[in-house]
């Protein structure tokens, strides 16, 4: 309502401006969404259009600059979410072998699948860490390069268990999550 007034007072003003200034319609004000396109800050003021900002080059310029700006700020978040992975990555990897070495003697079933558990992650760690050494290569990468943790952990053949135990698959979630309650 507030702006159907001060539309109501401009439109009965600007018939009486010098020169006289356009009537403006609720709904062409209300469809504006570019202050570029809002012609009343045009006739506002006789030198308004001698402003530097209200050249379109020095607006063009002034965005792409605010962006690099924004595209310097979002590499170096880029860059911490790199390292925080590659730290992530090795740390899980020697929780997970040290899991399974705390319970090899005591529970040997238990620590077989923790070690198929470890082999399973282990792989998938061994493609983000492939991943972490293409993006260490990019000629614009500027963070840490940290040393990339080769794989440590051999996969365990299938014959050369020494004990013949029932591993539920990796997807039973429950199961899991009682397996970790037993590592912490």
């Amino acid at each position: 309502m507030a702006i159907l007034n001060v539309i109501d007072r401009y439109n009965a003003l600007a018939p009486l401006q010098t020169p006289p200034r356009p009537i403006l319609v609720y709904l062409e004000v209300v469809d504006y969404c570019n202050f570029s396109k809002f012609e009343i800050l045009k006739h506002s003021d006789h030198d308004i259009l001698t402003k530097d900002w209200a050249n379109l080059t020095n607006r063009q310029a002034a965005n792409k600059y605010f962006k690099i700006l924004c595209a310097e700020e979002e590499i170096h978040c880029c860059n911490v979410k790199v390292a925080h992975l590659q730290v992530w990555v090795d740390v899980k990897d020697a929780e997970m072998a040290r899991a399974v070495a705390a319970h090899k003697s005591s529970d040997p079933a238990f620590a077989a699948h923790l070690r198929v558990i470890q082999t399973h992650r282990h792989s998938i760690n061994d493609h983000l860490c492939a991943r972490l050494l293409q993006i260490y290569s990019l000629p614009g990468y500027s963070g840490p390069h940290p040393p990339v943790a080769a794989s440590s952990i051999p996969p365990v053949p299938a014959g050369d268990c020494k004990f013949s135990v029932h591993i539920p698959s990796l997807g039973d979630s429950c199961l899991i999550y009682r397996l970790y309650g037993r590592l912490f």
